[in-house]
């Protein structure tokens, strides 16, 4: 065997995956980080909106971070707060596990970058970063063997975390049945605007901000506020911008400068620093969960939206809205992706062919086989996931 683990992917998921095994000191863990020089795929052919990044560190470079606290029993609490003070001791120390809200550090985790941290804390022999692009993945119950540009590897066991869209990909020719064919995700509409109440409770910490938010009674929408600033006072003006352009990454305050836009700035600085809180008119926003939201097709742009689910999602989360005295959008139409895609495998048929089937060698890891993810962003709650499978494995043998 060449190494006990072979993780595919150097996302979130496979951070959380690594962080698991690395707990057996005696493990040899391999991470096949795809390739130096990564490649975006991106929601439409505008080219915009990424979503999904093959390279290392997946698209979890790009993420910003966000992680809910409003969890409630698909979380485990002590696993929430251990993973959370690994990474922000300081915001730690008053967590708000259980309240509705979002946390929004500083320095997002970036999984890249933990990875190559990891490895100059251990020996070469006991975490290997291999740069590469994996392929003609096998399995019996022997272990796996996988290809990395054209060389071959043989693990123990193998765990795939290379994302909603690459992960199907990789599993297709041995679980063709797996492979759905569509793929769901998060979409933000635009609900409307109120007039604010006082500044929102914002709690701030060394590590970054925790804002306030809610759901709708039966929690299938998060709603958050931003302040209505410039021409942003008028309603539907801030969600048309954003339709037209998509969502800003990389520099984001650069692009938005760029753009002239001053109150995509007031909300932009709202976002990152709990600036200009005292807006009396305020934005709101509702993420949703949208169950096949996109065809995977596969190209440079391999989604194809499906309108109408898109459509009656962002609908019944304008119609449970909580807010009395919202003044309602009138371009309903309009949404923003949320690149959280998720499910675009079927599970049940994975694990008739073998895969995630209990003692399989070969285990798919990321948000590819979740159905369910609720309001929430869905990424900490990956890494969790993900870093429960990987401890269990790597102290079981």
């Amino acid at each position: 065997m060449d190494v006990d683990d072979l993780v595919i992917g150097s996302g979130i998921s496979a951070l959380g995956v690594v962080l698991g095994l690395l707990q057996n000191p005696e493990r040899r863990v391999g991470v096949v980080t795809g390739p130096a020089a990564g490649e975006f795929a991106y929601y439409d052919a505008r080219r915009v909106v990424p979503c999904a990044y093959l390279g290392e560190g997946g698209l979890g470079t790009h993420w910003h971070g966000v992680i809910p606290t409003g969890w409630t029993d698909s979380i485990d609490r002590s696993a929430f707060e251990s993973m959370f003070a690994r990474f922000y001791p300081h915001a730690a120390r008053s967590s708000r596990f259980g309240c509705a809200g979002t946390f929004v550090p500083w320095r997002a985790i970036r999984p890249a970058q933990e990875l190559r941290r990891l490895a100059r804390l251990r020996p070469a022999a006991r975490l290997r970063l291999i740069s590469g692009v994996a392929a003609n993945i096998r399995f019996d119950e022997g272990g796996v063997d996988v290809e990395v540009d054209g060389r071959p590897l043989r693990a123990a066991r193998g765990w795939i975390a290379a994302g909603a869209l690459h992960t199907p990909a990789l599993v297709s020719a041995l679980s063709r049945s797996a492979v759905r064919g569509c793929v769901s995700d998060h979409v933000f509409c635009y609900v409307g605007q109120v007039e604010g109440q006082g500044r929102p409770e914002l709690l701030r910490s060394r590590d970054g901000i925790y804002y306030p938010a809610r759901y709708d009674a039966a929690r299938t929408a998060l709603y958050t506020e931003r302040p209505a600033a410039f021409a942003y006072r008028r309603l539907d003006y801030g969600i048309e911008q954003r339709a037209v352009f998509g969502l800003p990454t990389g520099s984001a305050v650069t692009k938005i400068m760029r753009r002239l836009s001053p109150g995509l700035l007031v909300e932009a600085m709202y976002n990152r620093f709990g600036l200009f809180g005292g807006t009396r008119l305020r934005s709101i926003y509702a993420q949703v969960r949208v169950p096949d939201a996109y065809d995977h097709c596969g190209g440079d742009t391999p989604l194809a939206a499906r309108v109408q689910n898109i459509r009656r999602a962002t609908d019944a989360a304008r119609s449970a809205q909580p807010f009395a005295d919202l003044k309602p959008s009138q371009r309903p139409a309009l949404y923003i992706p949320g690149i959280h895609l998720h499910h675009s495998l079927d599970l049940e048929a994975l694990r008739r062919d073998g895969i995630n089937a209990q003692g399989s060698p070969l285990q798919v890891v990321d948000a590819s086989i979740l159905d369910e993810i609720g309001p929430n962003h869905h990424s900490f709650a990956m890494m969790l996931a993900s870093h429960r499978q990987g401890l269990s494995a790597g102290l079981a043998r």
